[in-house]
């Protein structure tokens, strides 16, 4: 029996830049060289592709595999347990069932997840529910928000601007004051029915993980498992992401598009539903931090080069106004056009 053949894709193509973040420093001591050419390369990826890899970023691979851990413990608690923990539609901190989120309205999304605005251990589930879910979530929450702002400081310096324009209009992430929508996203995405069941023919049939869509905010850094089923649209076509073990990827959102008239694109992106039995009897892990700017922030367009070009002809149309002034009108807007 031949094996099959591995599935092509962005990475197996080389097709997404890769960015090494070695020897950047630290977001209060940064290397201000390193930040500089972290900057440059990190505006020509997203300008290109909507997209970048990021390595040596420093986030042990361990501290992943611990709170995908206390996801799987999280969602195999009773429905009574889990209903305590529901998403605050004000906050959009908690939990969020399968079904109450919905980016494609014609297919059942299989997703889990669970969104931290606060840091808070009254908000986060019990010790004797899921044991040492703060001792996992906190340090890693705090190595993402490092992460987010070292990469508003490179962004800036690509702009021209000084190193703390962008850190300061997004100086509240995850300060649980609401002042700032910032968020981590602990997804688990379950095994699928088998294909050839009755409501799963027709290209996986009433089911999905994720449908297509572009984020609200300023990035996402996204860290994920190895079981795949990332797409992006380029080119309008949708193409399979790939795995890089131990990289952070990370895609424009709708925010930094609109602030520089769409020179940095916000990409289409979707989760689907893998073939083959076997992957689809797996679960699938990921967790995703959304750095948004503080509700308040008014940002002028940051203006691109000008050895910058348009921005290519696949790009999906932004309904937002090009100069979006205050960026909670925007994150409350699409709040309401995804949950239920």
């Amino acid at each position: 029996m031949m094996a099959s053949q591995p599935e092509e894709t962005l990475l197996s193509r080389c097709e997404i830049p890769i960015i090494d973040l070695a020897h950047i420093g630290t977001d209060v001591c940064p290397m201000k060289s390193v930040v500089r050419r972290i900057g440059q390369q990190l505006f020509t990826a997203l300008n290109g592709k909507g997209l970048a890899m990021l390595v040596n970023h420093g986030i042990a691979d361990d501290k992943l595999k611990a709170i995908y851990g206390d996801l799987d413990n999280f969602c195999a608690l009773p429905e009574g347990c889990q209903a305590q923990y529901l998403r605050n539609p004000v906050s959009n901190h908690g939990y969020v069932r399968p079904g109450m989120e919905q980016f494609d309205t014609t297919k059942k999304e299989l997703r889990h997840s669970f969104n931290i605005t606060t840091l808070s251990a009254a908000a986060m589930p019990a010790e004797a529910e899921v044991p040492e879910f703060c001792q996992h979530l906190l340090p890693l929450a705090q190595d993402m928000t490092n992460l987010a702002r070292m990469l508003l400081q490179a962004l800036a310096y690509a702009f021209g601007l000084p190193p703390a324009a962008l850190l300061a209009s997004h100086s509240g992430m995850l300060q649980s004051d609401g002042v700032n929508p910032s968020a981590i996203r602990l997804l688990y995405y379950p095994p699928v029915p088998p294909e050839d069941g009755p409501c799963c023919r027709d290209n996986g049939g009433t089911y999905t993980r994720c449908g297509a869509h572009s984020d609200r905010c300023t990035f996402t850094l996204v860290a994920q498992d190895s079981e795949g089923g990332l797409e992006v649209k380029l080119n309008d076509k949708w193409q399979p992401v790939g795995h890089l073990p131990g990289a952070i990827l990370i895609q424009t959102g709708e925010l930094l598009a609109s602030w520089t008239t769409n020179i940095l694109p916000a990409l289409m992106h979707r989760v689907v539903v893998p073939s083959g039995a076997y992957k689809r009897a797996r679960g699938r892990h990921c967790v995703a931090f959304f750095c948004h700017p503080d509700k308040d922030a008014v940002i002028p367009p940051l203006t691109a080069r000008p050895a910058v070009a348009p921005p290519p002809a696949y790009l999906p149309p932004l309904t937002l106004h090009h100069r979006l002034l205050n960026a909670a009108h925007h994150i409350q807007k699409r709040f309401r056009e995804t949950y239920a």
